[in-house]
C-alpha cells in the first residue's frame, strides 16, 4: 500500500490495487459509470501516447454504455480527440469509415457551438482543420488551423 499521499489506490485499503483491479470490481457488480470512466482514461493515455487505433477502440467500449453520451466535461474532449483521432487514421490510409467517423464527430460539434461559440467554436475550427488536411486541401488546412489558434487565445 505504501504512502497514501503518492499511492491512488490506497484508499481501497488494498482491495483495488491497480486500474485492472477496478474494471473487474466494476465489473462484477455493473457499475457502468466505472467502467465507462475506466475506458475514457484508456482513450485520453492512447490517444496522448499517439496509439490512436488503441484509443478508439477504448472510445468503442466507453460509448457503448448510455451514461457516456451524458454531458459531461470529458465527452466534449473525448468526441474532439475521437474526431482528431479519426481523420488521423484517413490520412493514414486506414478506410474511408474513418473519414465519415471525423465527420460525424465534427457534426456533434456543430450542434453544441450553437449553444456555446465560446467553449466550442476553436474546437469545432480545429476538426474542420483535420478535415480540410484529410482532403488534401493544405492551404485551407493551415488557415483553419491557424483561425482555431486564434479563436482559442480571443476566447481565453
Amino acid at each position: 500500500t505504501g504512502d497514501k499521499s503518492s499511492n491512488p489506490y490506497a484508499a481501497s485499503n488494498g482491495k483495488l490495487r491497480n486500474k485492472q483491479a477496478i474494471l473487474d470490481e466494476a465489473q462484477s457488480t455493473m457499475d457502468f459509470q466505472t467502467i465507462e470512466a475506466v475506458y475514457i482514461q484508456n482513450f485520453f493515455i492512447s490517444f496522448w501516447m499517439g496509439d490512436y487505433d488503441k484509443a478508439l477502440e477504448a472510445s468503442d467500449t466507453a460509448m457503448s454504455f448510455p451514461s457516456a453520451k451524458m454531458p459531461k466535461v470529458a465527452l466534449i474532449y473525448h468526441i474532439l480527440y475521437r474526431g482528431i483521432a479519426a481523420f488521423h487514421l484517413h490520412r493514414e490510409g486506414n478506410g474511408e469509415k474513418w473519414l465519415k467517423e471525423g465527420n460525424d464527430m465534427k457534426d456533434q460539434m456543430e450542434i453544441w457551438v450553437k449553444n456555446s461559440e465560446v467553449l466550442f467554436e476553436n474546437k469545432l475550427l480545429l476538426l474542420e482543420a483535420e478535415y480540410c488536411a484529410s482532403m488534401c486541401e493544405v492551404i485551407l488546412a493551415k488557415e483553419s488551423y491557424k483561425f482555431s489558434i486564434k479563436v482559442a487565445r480571443d476566447n481565453g
